[in-house]
């Protein structure tokens, strides 16, 4: 005799089994994830932490080339009129000139160091004066730090060319702190910047565990595999009651 097998749901059972088996195996790695959690917001927290620290000392850095150029911009004038201040200071010490002639180039040399002078105490960033100050620059990590000389036209004499020369000895000093201090600021800034990629590209890399995806898909096979279990069993229940009508 033969027994109809059409309702035979074993291999729905199995396929749903071993479905539900490795999306279990999905949740079970979410849990683990999802355990560590708290350890991977952490390390994004910190990465972030780390991110806006380095972007304030980016803008601490610019705020510093900011303020290098200005004082740059003052003693490049500054550079000018000495130039302007020597000229006036041959002419003047020539025994061909009068006394009114020397009074105009006197006069003319009061007027550019009164200029110069103003530019020097105008020369400020945010209110604070430039030259004469102890600069330092918070990058984070690091610190960039400089003393810009004060620089002061008192001691400026038409009469006197070693007091030009000793100012434009002042002026090529303070170039230099300047021009050095740029530079170290720029390097710090585009070292800055390289962190902050490195630092985005590690936080980015962390990613949420999609772990409601992995449960409804679960639920899903998990409920298939139910339907079967129950045709299963109506499937064995009716063979039953056919083995029972054969042999009674």
């Amino acid at each position: 005799m033969k027994i109809d097998t059409q309702y035979n749901t074993l291999p729905q059972m199995n396929a749903e089994s071993s479905k539900r088996d490795k999306t279990l195996e999905k949740i079970a790695a979410a849990t683990e994830l999802s355990m560590q959690d708290s350890a991977s917001r952490t390390i994004a927290d910190m990465l972030q932490n780390e991110i806006s620290t380095i972007s304030q000392g980016v803008m601490n850095a610019n705020d510093g080339i900011s303020m290098m150029q200005i004082s740059s911009g003052t003693l490049n004038s500054l550079s000018d009129q000495t130039q302007t201040l020597n000229d006036l200071s041959v002419r003047y010490n020539s025994a061909s000139l009068n006394d009114t002639q020397k009074q105009a180039l006197q006069s003319e040399f009061n007027r550019t160091t009164e200029s110069m002078q103003q530019s020097i105490n105008s020369t400020t960033f945010n209110g604070q004066a430039l030259f004469g100050s102890n600069l330092s620059f918070s990058l984070g990590n690091s610190t960039v730090s400089t003393s810009l000389s004060g620089i002061s036209t008192g001691s400026l004499s038409i009469d006197s060319q070693e007091s030009i020369q000793s100012f434009s000895d002042t002026l090529t000093q303070a170039r230099s702190d300047v021009g050095s201090t740029t530079n170290a600021l720029v390097s710090s800034s585009n070292a800055l910047l390289d962190q902050i990629s490195a630092a985005s590209a590690a936080k980015s890399q962390i990613a949420d565990t999609d772990l409601a995806k992995a449960i409804t898909d679960f639920q899903q096979s998990n409920s298939k595999l139910n339907t079967a279990q129950i045709a299963m069993v109506h499937q064995q229940d009716a063979l039953r009651q056919t083995i029972g009508r054969l042999l009674g």
